[in-house]
């Protein structure tokens, strides 16, 4: 799978999360989102959606800084005493952890792939 195709559906993934905690503040009784949580998950999955619109360079730099964002986001919920956005449920840390795997994957995937396209030019 592309960095384009992975991005569009880590986006729209993120996208819907935010949607739906801004709209209901809550997925049944396993995803409670705060309002900076939310907002933060919207302009996440509106920027991944926009960057697999363009080149497989900006989707994979996009999913790149995506993967990144996911894991400080985790971490510093782990990390710290007073969570800075709000509480970590186990399903949010999954779906966080999961898609910055799959994003870093999916970008460094690309990048050994064109590598070794122009070395053997």
């Amino acid at each position: 799978m592309n960095s384009k195709t992975t991005c569009r559906i880590i986006g729209w993934m993120f996208l819907l999360l935010g949607v739906a905690g801004l709209t209901m503040g809550h997925l049944g009784s396993y995803l409670q989102f705060t309002q900076i949580e939310s907002i933060i998950s919207v302009s996440l999955g509106a920027l991944a959606i926009l960057a697999a619109r363009r080149r497989r360079r900006v989707a994979a730099l996009a999913l790149l800084l995506l993967g990144v964002s996911c894991v400080v986001w985790d971490l510093t919920n782990i990390w710290s005493g007073q969570p800075l956005l709000g509480t970590m449920e186990p399903l949010d840390g999954v779906l966080h952890t999961l898609a910055a795997i799959w994003a870093i994957g999916t970008c460094t995937y690309d990048v050994l792939t064109w590598r070794r396209q122009i070395s053997a030019m």
